[in-house]
């Protein structure tokens, strides 16, 4: 999608306000206008499980009909460079995009087909006033075997359809190649330029088709909504009463021309309001009534799925892997630190667990109940193809929610943006420098950028990395491998090389920076701790929360064929294959009965990176803070002070452990910004048992922090405690920019 212009620091970057998702009286299609009847549109409705098995073929279809003519654009533009989606719709050559994506005519774009082969165009023209977004790129086809959609109508269409979208979400993967992805939605709304949509876009996505299940290419993608089931495409019929100009060269709109002369603007954002989206009582994917038509699919899987809480809280879903009380979960989310797991199992009944194996690369955790348990039926040898509708379980015995399989078997690459950061660029050593160092393996650090988990480590430009944690490193890849293995907020060891040996250096991960589009997590769907470095993956839209990952992940046939393991942004969710699942289970199920005592505890006095206390004012900053969540993350724009931002789930916090050497009374004061509408939300302090609240405090502007005093803390004894920050109850909008919490001793 496009380049946002934030709102505030204060909020995420979205390309649809928050306020516009809950405008409930917009402007939708009266249906009583289509041209398709209600008994053709009802050939793909949801009424029971083999017209939802109709529904999946003809997506399929759809899929074969029209991925080739799906590409993705890299747009060379002097400004700097930027990627998008788009789709062929002439055999001699000619692609619509959207016109953002464009940007200006006559520049340069790199194609990206379907297949990961290449050629170049250029961009011709475009209309750009925002929703109204669209634009087209030529390229010559000669010599090429070019597929073409089918460019439809909105006289075809009516609100409740389902629709295809397809796209380049985050950007073109190209090591190993990603073909477009597949979202499934329903046509909510529209208002003759725009079509409201719930199939979930994210940047990248801008420019993809929208297509209707005849494979008929019906709207451009154009605006990503601040949750991911409010989206906007341009409509083809009014792309095509601009195509002729556009491929003339016609560069048109409001947001073209502030482009073209360098002003600032906010694309649709600023026009969205007018353009009306769809009424609240709008068709939707989510339907309970479709939920409630195919429940039937999850018979088998309902004994299998329970829900496991840490110290009285949901935290995951667990499936059951062994009928003796072995469960398995999301060991992120569980954590090694509290002693209080429960269970609650399908039939109702609660039951304390204990940890009994951790598989590290899947995230996943065996855990042990009292109880025998039905025996899990894992279905390892089947594969849906992508299209194929898939059914997360919920606890209450039904669906939850279901969505379609987006790619074939994919192995996460760079579009994992909500893995964890390091913050550092290396490149392999060569024979000479790996002879100096005694024939050690390693890497050498080019760049460490300044505010980075790196660099707050100590990590410096020209130093030699021999391993990160136990594992060897060796070039760049192999590098952000071994990282997308831990979750944001842990902290890893960086073993660097010196004159006198080896040193470790103690680096807390952080979230993956995000630069354009809306946040990975959603104020409704959070994202997991730990959202890569699984391996393959089977891939699917379907809408979840974090605390609904660890469950079973079923097919229309019912069968059990994946075990759901991390939510990772707005438009995805991941799940392990029950083959994997099965050999996971196999072997930590053979540790825990090798070694029947449950897992050490961490207490987390001795697990994190040490603030000491060196006088009487104990100052905790933002950038040596522990991110407890996904939505939170470090920002340093210019020369404003670092902050935490982007605090839009109540499960967030941010934590810091300090080491006490003076006992005695200490004030304790928050140093935060917040915008004047937002100002007065609950947040606590917590120190052991003590808990303070406050307030939050309005500012003049985003680097503007102020001192919020909260009360006072009393100190026993020298020694370690944890201080941390979180909500105090649901959210209105973003918490605060957060930039430190002072300790001022007054005894």
């Amino acid at each position: 999608m496009r380049r946002a212009t934030l709102l505030s620091a204060f909020i995420p970057c979205v390309f649809i306000p928050c306020a516009v998702a809950s405008i409930c009286h917009g402007q939708v299609v009266d249906g009583s206008t289509q041209a398709k009847s209600v008994e053709q549109r009802a050939t793909f409705a949801m009424t029971d499980v083999p017209s939802a098995k109709a529904l999946e073929k003809q997506i399929q279809i759809v899929r074969a009909k029209v991925l080739d003519a799906c590409v993705g654009l890299e747009i060379m533009d002097p400004a700097g460079a930027g990627s998008g989606s788009g789709t062929i719709i002439s055999k001699d050559g000619w692609i619509l995009t959207a016109g953002h994506v464009c940007k200006q005519p006559d520049l340069e774009a790199k194609i990206y087909f379907a297949n990961g082969t290449t050629t170049t165009g250029r961009t011709a023209g475009l209309h750009w006033n925002g929703t109204e977004d669209c634009g087209v790129v030529k390229f010559d086809p000669t010599g090429l075997d070019v597929t073409a959609a089918e460019v439809g109508s909105m006289s075809t269409t009516a609100p409740g359809d389902w629709v295809v979208a397809f796209g380049h979400t985050f950007g073109i993967e190209k090591e190993p190649f990603r073909p477009p992805i597949l979202r499934l939605g329903r046509f909510n709304g529209a208002n003759g330029i725009a079509i409201y949509m719930d199939a979930p876009l994210s940047p990248g996505d801008s420019g993809g088709g929208v297509f209707d299940l005849q494979g008929r290419l019906i709207g451009i993608n154009s605006t990503a909504g601040a949750e991911p089931e409010f989206n906007v495409a341009t409509t083809i019929d009014f792309v095509k009463s601009h195509l002729s100009d556009m491929q003339q060269g016609a560069a048109t709109g409001e947001d073209v021309k502030n482009e073209r002369e360098g002003r600032p603007h906010e694309g649709s954002r600023q026009r969205i309001v007018d353009s009306g989206p769809p009424a609240e009582n709008a068709p939707r994917k989510a339907d309970p009534k479709i939920l409630q038509a195919i429940a039937s699919v999850v018979d088998d899987a309902i004994m299998m799925t329970v829900g496991v809480f840490v110290d009285d809280r949901l935290v995951c879903f667990g499936t059951v892997a062994d009928s003796q009380g072995f469960i398995i979960t999301k060991a992120s989310e569980v954590g090694m630190t509290s002693a209080d797991v429960s269970v609650a199992l399908a039939d109702g009944l609660t039951v304390s667990a204990t940890r009994m194996a951790v598989d590290a690369p899947l995230d996943l955790m065996l855990l042990k109940v009292s109880e025998v348990l039905e025996d899990p039926i894992f279905d390892r040898d089947v594969s849906p193809a992508a299209g194929a509708l898939l059914f997360t379980v919920g606890r209450d015995g039904s669906p939850l929610a279901f969505g379609a399989r987006s790619l074939d078997t994919y192995q996460p690459g760079r579009s994992d943006i909500s893995s964890p950061y390091l913050g550092v660029r290396v490149r392999p050593i060569t024979p000479e420098e790996r002879a100096a160092h005694g024939d050690r393996p390693g890497v050498i650090v080019m760049v460490v950028p300044p505010a980075t988990s790196a660099a707050r480590a100590g990590v410096r430009a020209g130093d030699f990395i021999t391993r990160i944690g136990e594992a060897t490193v060796e070039n760049q890849p192999q590098l952000g491998e071994v990282v997308r293995r831990h979750a944001a907020g842990e902290i890893i060891n960086v073993v660097r090389v010196t004159a006198d040996g080896e040193e470790v250096l103690r680096a807390r991960l952080t979230p993956r920076p995000v630069e354009q589009g809306p946040s990975p997590s959603s104020t409704r769907f959070p994202a997991s701790r730990r959202s890569s470095g699984f391996g393959a993956v089977i891939q699917h839209d379907t809408t979840l929360r974090a605390d609904q990952m660890g469950g079973p992940l079923v097919d229309l046939d019912g069968r059990v064929i994946g075990v759901n393991i991390a939510r990772t942004d707005r438009t995805k969710s991941y799940a392990l294959a029950s083959a994997t699942v099965q050999e996971a289970i196999t072997r930590m199920v053979a540790t825990a009965k090798e070694h029947p005592e449950p897992m050490k505890l961490i207490n987390p006095l001795d697990n994190g990176i040490v603030t000491r206390q060196l006088g009487s004012l104990i100052r905790l900053e933002a950038k040596n803070a522990e991110i407890v969540g996904t939505s939170l993350r470090l920002a340093q724009v210019d020369d404003a002070p670092a902050a935490i931002v982007g605090w839009i789930d109540s499960n967030d916090s941010v934590r810091w452990l300090v080491e006490f050497t003076k006992p005695g009374d200490y004030s304790v004061r928050v140093m935060q910004a917040c915008p004047s509408e937002l100002a007065g939300q609950n947040f606590l302090v917590q120190m052991g048992e003590v808990l303070l609240t406050g307030n939050t405090k309005a500012t003049t502007d985003t680097a503007d922090f102020q001192g919020v005093d909260v009360g006072a803390v009393h100190v026993e004894s020298a020694g370690r405690a944890i201080i941390e920050i979180k909500t105090g109850g649901k959210l209105r909008g973003p918490l605060m920019n957060l930039h430190a919490l002072e300790l001022r001793g007054t005894s």
